[in-house]
């Protein structure tokens, strides 16, 4: 680890957390894993489909301080009502001057661009480069979006760096948190 302090999780919602899926994903989580809700953004009432183990892997990150994590996505300031609705820690939301939201103001849209890229890369680059922090990024854009950034590589020279880019319609699965434990535990050691 670079430094001390734990690593920055960079954590998106749909698709990570929020499965986009009408039904629960049963052959990555038992039926009975799966928390269904609703949380509101942009004015509408959204509906969520979380994993249960992903939310407690949030949580014991959190309470252990395995992780310093923080929202990263098109829902903003609107990711309280997220928190509320799965009882998870409140995470403060990642500055993102690069963020420019659609007229429609709506949680989920697709990834929005700016001359420079992908407007949630920035931020990354802040973690790793200026901050000098271990990075965990999770966000199921990642892999169509990155390979303008030479699929995240360059944050890797900077600092430790693990993305994870789960199926939109999945979300994070046991393969991938047990990934995250790994690279927590190494950064740890």
């Amino acid at each position: 680890m670079t430094d001390s302090k734990p690593p920055i999780w960079l954590l998106d919602i749909d698709g990570v957390i929020n499965a986009i899926s009408r039904k629960p994903v049963t052959p990555v989580w038992p039926k009975h894993q799966w928390f269904t809700g609703r949380a509101r953004s942009g004015g509408q009432d959204w509906p969520i489909l979380a994993a249960t183990p992903v939310l407690d892997f949030l949580r014991d990150a959190h309470d252990r301080g395995r992780a310093e994590i923080w929202w990263h996505t098109t829902w903003q300031d609107e990711a309280v009502n997220l928190s509320r609705l799965l009882d998870l820690p409140h995470f403060p939301v990642r500055p993102a001057p690069d963020f420019t939201e659609c007229p429609q103001g709506l949680a989920g849209l697709a990834a929005l661009s700016t001359r420079r890229g992908w407007w949630k890369y920035p931020a990354a680059e802040r973690v790793v480069g200026i901050e000098g922090r271990a990075l965990v990024w999770t966000d199921d854009d990642a892999n169509w979006e990155l390979r303008a950034h030479d699929d995240g590589a360059a944050l890797a020279k900077h600092a430790p760096t693990l993305i994870v880019s789960p199926k939109t319609g999945v979300g994070l699965t046991r393969k991938h948190l047990d990934l995250i434990d790994r690279f927590l535990t190494d950064q740890a050691g």
